[in-house]
């Protein structure tokens, strides 16, 4: 996508920007998948300012992707050991089959591999079929299933997807 431009989120003010681009693409993407109910619970726990710095501070590296100074899609990942994790990777529907999320995972790859991560893994709703589809043409491979009890009565009904990375070499960058 030309003009698309991807920045670290490390502010209050870009965690702030965060949170209400999750609220808007969760509340467009998410009916029909999981509840509204389970939405605003998930958006509550983990998009909080307080959460978001905490994640920030605990080693996640957020990303924004802005055309035109407007947020349109955002990223998260968490280097744990060999392996990272693309914790979050939202577009907007208006950007949707744009590049933008593959220019999005392509940075979390980067950052993994800089982090000495061999692999990427991520989560993805089984029933969210649009973002499976996405993830396989970006490399990612279904490992296993993982329900996840996460509170109030809810689950997380997940794929758990993954794909290799190539370490840069020696001299190489």
């Amino acid at each position: 996508m030309s003009g698309l431009v991807l920045r670290a989120a490390t502010t209050p003010t870009e965690h702030a920007r965060l949170s209400e681009l999750a609220h808007a693409i969760w509340h467009e993407h998410y009916p029909g998948i999981i509840s509204v109910a389970q939405i605003d619970y998930m958006l509550a726990h983990g998009y909080s300012a307080a959460t978001l710095a905490a994640e920030q501070d605990a080693g996640t590296r957020f990303v924004l992707a802005y055309l035109e100074n407007t947020p349109i899609g955002l990223a998260a990942t968490t280097p744990v050991g060999p392996e990272a994790w693309l914790d979050k990777l939202y577009v907007h529907a208006c950007a949707r089959g744009e590049g933008v999320a593959r220019a999005l995972c392509q940075d979390a790859m980067g950052f993994a591999r800089c982090s000495n991560a061999r692999q990427l893994r991520l989560r993805v709703n089984r029933d969210n079929q649009q973002a499976i589809a996405a993830y396989e043409r970006l490399g990612f491979v279904i490992d296993t299933q993982d329900i996840k009890d996460i509170g109030n009565g809810y689950v997380m009904d997940d794929y758990l997807m993954s794909t290799a990375l190539q370490l840069p070499r020696a001299g190489t960058g």
